[in-house]
């Protein structure tokens, strides 16, 4: 595939697409839009994902994906929706591996992904803290990050969001975090007094908080 130099667009979601991504994918230098969610891929991301900086549009949720988010990930500065969810306990036992699902930290490096208006995290065993450097994402939309095991607060530069493109009419389901009591007794993972929504990190039920 890495010899279709002047593809832009790679939609194969939604089928039943087998195996890891490619290494040469990082040679389509052109690409804009990769859409691979909703398959059975087991992969990791490649490590020099990010000479695909062109890239606008990455889903691969609803895949059986694993490791850390590569940093060059964090290079793509036209990217606007990013979809990283729903890769932790596929409903398939045969896909699952025991290291499934995105790991590490979000990078304080997303801040330079300034075009972002859609991030999802979440369903993922991600770990370690919000950083700051999200705040700066001032075009987001909609932003998920439950069902981690991120904790710590929310940084008041990303409430700050919620006065900008992070809002809605009711205002709910622009902003998810594990911000209800686990377990329904115990503290939340997360602290959040800016969430739309705060959902149970273990029962995974999620309630509008505004």
């Amino acid at each position: 595939i890495g010899n279709l130099r002047y593809l832009r667009f790679l939609w194969l979601h939604d089928n039943f697409i087998e195996g890891s991504l490619p290494p040469t994918l990082t040679k389509l230098k052109n690409l804009r839009y990769l859409k691979l969610e909703e398959n059975f891929l087991i992969s990791t991301f490649p490590s020099d994902l990010g000479r695909l900086n062109d890239l606008e549009w990455l889903t691969v949720n609803g895949n059986s994906m694993f490791g850390e988010i590569p940093n060059g990930l964090y290079k793509m500065k036209k990217l606007e929706i990013l979809r990283l969810d729903d890769t932790l306990m596929r409903e398939s036992p045969f896909l699952t591996v025991p290291d499934e699902g995105f790991t590490g930290s979000i990078s304080p490096l997303i801040g330079d992904m300034q075009d972002l208006r859609l991030l999802f995290l979440n369903n993922n065993p991600m770990n370690g803290t919000i950083p700051t450097e999200l705040g700066l994402c001032e075009k987001l939309e909609i932003v998920r990050l439950h069902r981690t095991d991120i904790g710590g607060a929310m940084p008041r530069e990303v409430c700050l969001l919620r006065d900008k493109g992070l809002n809605s009419v009711t205002n709910a389901g622009v902003l998810y975090s594990d911000c209800r009591p686990n377990n329904r007794t115990e503290i939340p993972f997360l602290r959040c007094g800016c969430c739309s929504d705060c959902c149970d990190h273990t029962t995974g039920v999620c309630i509008a908080d505004d």
